[in-house]
């Protein structure tokens, strides 16, 4: 099965994002596999607000394994199947935490076994010197090249962000981008078609 890997900055909106794509595609009950850095797997079935309340957090690393859902994503008559993987928010510093820094390492680890990368830019957090943070930069160098990648530059429904997102338009290849509102499921029909040609 395809996997696709949400990837990015803490508290970006990546867990709201794989909520909120769960929920466009019909989904009211979310089946999480859950991986923890030490190996150990669990599953855990949330209703949609549960999920939300119990999930998703303004503290950074809420999400501190590695989470996923199977999707079915409709075409024509028959669906196909994708893993939506959300992760633990990667930092430029060294954390502080030993479970932390274990959780960013299975984070990458996951990023070389994806075959889609969606990575979320928060454009409200975007710098002023119209550059991206290092470990943003990083995660754009290593992958701008691949057909499987995209940014998706979320918070759009933010007003100030309609200026930033021309800012990184101008920063990364903007055949890349996928201007989103993870919380208003704008862009979503975009990704879907994303998705589906690289299944």
């Amino acid at each position: 099965m395809t996997s696709a890997l949400i990837i990015g900055q803490p508290n970006v909106g990546k867990t709201s994002f794989l909520i909120n794509f769960a929920y466009y595609l019909g989904i009211r009950k979310l089946r999480f596999m859950i991986r923890q850095p030490a190996g150990f797997v669990s599953t855990r079935t949330y209703e949609l607000e549960q999920a939300y309340d119990e999930l998703t957090s303004d503290k950074p690393h809420k999400t501190n394994n590695i989470q996923s859902i199977q999707l079915k994503l409709p075409v024509g008559k028959q669906d196909k199947d994708i893993r939506l993987v959300d992760s633990c928010g990667l930092v430029d510093e060294i954390h502080p935490q030993e479970y932390i820094r274990k959780s960013m390492a299975q984070t990458l680890k996951e990023l070389m076994l994806s075959e889609i990368v969606l990575h979320i830019i928060d454009l409200n957090q975007l710098s002023s010197n119209q550059n991206l943070t290092r470990i943003d930069q990083e995660i754009y160098d290593f992958l701008k090249d691949e057909s499987g990648y995209k940014i998706l530059a979320n918070k759009l429904d933010l007003d100030i962000d309609k200026s930033n997102l021309e800012k990184l338009s101008k920063i990364v290849d903007k055949r890349l981008l996928i201007p989103i509102s993870a919380i208003y499921q704008e862009g979503f029909d975009k990704i879907k078609l994303f998705l589906l040609e690289n299944i």
